[in-house]
């Protein structure tokens, strides 16, 4: 994927990633009938963009993968959702102001001197799970939806 076009995608993915949210100058969370906070919700797609370039010169544009999702916030524990074929996760968090990264078997990473096959099977060296998108902010606001595009660009 060409740099202006990654650079786009990413700003793109911030400004997704605040739709739907309160910015967090609004009013102080609703509390639900337990007396804790009521949970908002985030929805979206994860999504792998860039690759081989087709027939014709054009890299392919952005399509769903399966993978995990990893919401973070300060004082609280990593909270994970799974995306399955079409790229779809919705899960609810407690309000708050969480990181959101995606992981994917589609995106490989392997070890420096590794030896891969054309289908992607590790032949030698060390193969880990690593965020294959860039750490993105999300916003959770009691009672709402955030919506967000999580993208993981390969060359």
């Amino acid at each position: 994927m060409n740099r202006p076009l990654a650079g786009a995608a990413a700003v793109a993915v911030l400004l997704l990633a605040g739709c739907g949210t309160a910015g967090g100058f609004g009013p102080m969370p609703e509390h639900g009938a337990s007396g804790r906070p009521a949970a908002g919700r985030v929805t979206g797609r994860l999504l792998l963009e860039g690759g081989p370039i087709r027939p014709g010169g054009r890299q392919p544009g952005p399509r769903p993968i399966r993978g995990v999702l990893t919401f973070t916030a300060t004082g609280q524990r990593p909270v994970r959702v799974r995306a399955g074929r079409t790229g779809v996760f919705s899960v609810r968090l407690p309000p708050g102001r969480y990181r959101v990264s995606g992981r994917s078997p589609t995106v490989m990473t392997v070890s420096n001197g590794a030896a891969v096959t054309d289908s992607g099977q590790l032949l030698s060296g060390r193969e880990w799970e690593k965020p294959c998108s860039f750490p993105l902010p999300a916003t959770v606001t009691a009672r709402h939806t955030t919506r967000a595009a999580v993208i993981c660009p390969v060359p």
